[in-house]
């Protein structure tokens, strides 16, 4: 359920929770101005994928959602939960943080700032406070027929499983490169890929096999994906895109 008030210009979204404005902490920050436009592609509960940066050069990579907001003030984003995250091992405020996400624009943007986390808020649910950030970054995306990617899977096949490495990703189809050559794969083949990308995007994709390339040591396979699962197949391509764009390989307009 989302939820909305205005108090004091105060512009604060938030889902189910039961915030009270006059409990809100004091944020003690210069008066940035913030590209309004960027920060109004940022929808309530969005998945950020956001990475802290230590003193020490230490860095901690997690996914989060937005909260809310008071402009030109502060951001709230939900607490990385989970033992992969680490974030409880860490002393997080005044940490410098990079948040990236996917908007729901229609050629989809990536959005992209560096702020501090400001402080951590434990009431009515955890949370990360952060400075608003002065700059944000924006990149169009097009939904591309395929992206190159690296991530390892493992294929079922004619009744065997064997790891394999995905190549590519788009909605519709990958490629795998398999080393195994226990497993039989051939063109109209149907195969299951299962898929684990993040701590909260895991696949089991169905589809038929399109392409068989072999040679002494591995096989390159192309996949045609079953139709069904299309929201799951987005997910995991725009996480893909938000990977490109934190290892520089998409480029962001503006500074950050």
């Amino acid at each position: 359920m989302l939820n909305h008030f205005d108090f004091e210009n105060y512009k604060i979204y938030y889902i189910g929770l039961n915030i009270n404005p006059t409990k809100l902490p004091y944020m003690n920050v210069t008066t940035p101005e913030p590209d309004i436009d960027a920060l109004k592609l940022m929808h309530i509960g969005m998945r950020l994928l956001i990475e802290v940066v230590l003193p020490n050069g230490t860095k901690f990579k997690a996914a989060s959602r937005l909260i809310g907001y008071k402009k030109d003030d502060f951001i709230l984003l939900e607490y990385p939960m989970g033992v992969a995250a680490g974030f409880e091992k860490v002393f997080l405020e005044n940490a410098n943080i990079i948040v990236r996400a996917i908007t729901d624009t229609s050629f989809r943007d990536i959005v992209a700032f560096k702020t501090k986390i400001n402080t951590i808020i434990y009431r009515p649910v955890k949370m990360l406070s952060l400075d608003m950030p002065v700059h944000i970054a924006t990149h169009k995306v097009r939904e591309a027929p395929r992206i190159e990617v690296v991530y390892p899977v493992e294929v079922k096949c004619n009744g065997r499983k064997s790891p394999a490495k995905m190549l590519d990703f788009s909605v519709s189809g990958c490629g795998l490169l398999l080393e195994n050559q226990d497993i039989y794969i051939l063109q109209g083949n149907r195969v299951t890929i299962n898929l684990s990308i993040s701590s909260d995007i895991k696949a089991e994709l169905e589809g038929l096999v399109t392409s068989v390339q072999a040679d002494s040591s591995q096989l390159k396979v192309g996949i045609k994906f079953n139709l069904h699962q299309l929201e799951l197949k987005k997910e995991i391509f725009h996480h893909c895109i938000l990977e490109m764009s934190n290892s520089g390989k998409v480029s962001l307009s503006g500074t950050f």
